[in-house]
């Protein structure tokens, strides 16, 4: 079953942010493209509460002031997703070993730029981590994703990231015994086994 080819519309089925962001490029085989534009990166944002909505209001309003800036913007977003996807892909397969120097210097230098970003900031009688100057710079929108990448691979077990047998789509397997093939059991799997059904009468 095909999945749906829009950011507002895709399934949110990878369990993390960046899984989610990765999947935005993935077709079953066939690469495609569901980041159309920088509007398209906070869509996705939004969905997935990654940002407040003022920092989202303020992103947006910079974007449409400096409409070239975020394509720039768009396009390291695009750079940044294809440093991620070899990375989990090899994790999924549990071929860590197959990751090269050029493939691991890219995704560590999107994850080190995001934390870079990082600060301390007082909040009431506390501090608490946050951004730097969130609400003025549109990498903010791409920053988010190599957080979460650095989140996922220091607080989860790396051998639950896992990619559907059907739509090759990743995700993180968090059910109890760590034992699922697909990405969404009402789509992929249901067409799986539909498929397979369908051998079996045929071969019948």
């Amino acid at each position: 079953m095909a999945k749906v080819s829009t950011i507002t519309e895709m399934d949110l089925a990878g369990g993390a942010a960046c899984l989610d962001f990765v999947n935005t490029a993935l077709e079953f085989d066939e690469p495609v493209e569901r980041l159309h534009t920088y509007q398209d990166l906070l869509r996705l944002i939004r969905r997935l509460s990654l940002l407040d909505e003022n920092t989202l209001a303020a992103l947006t309003h910079r974007a449409e002031a400096d409409p070239g800036q975020a394509e720039r913007v768009l396009q390291k977003a695009r750079q940044v997703r294809q440093a991620m996807l070899p990375v989990f892909a090899a994790l999924a397969k549990g071929e860590p070993e197959q990751l090269t120097a050029p493939v691991l210097e890219a995704f560590n230098e999107a994850v080190n730029e995001a934390l870079d970003k990082r600060v301390f900031l007082r909040q009431a009688d506390q501090l608490a981590l946050s951004w730097a100057h969130p609400q003025t710079d549109l990498l903010q929108a791409v920053w988010v994703f190599s957080l979460s990448a650095y989140e996922l691979l220091t607080n989860q077990d790396q051998k639950l990231i896992k990619q559907c047998g059907a739509c090759a789509w990743l995700f993180l397997d968090t059910t109890k015994n760590h034992r699922r093939k697909w990405c969404d059991m009402q789509t992929c799997g249901t067409s799986v086994k539909g498929r397979r059904y369908y051998q079996r009468k045929k071969q019948a």
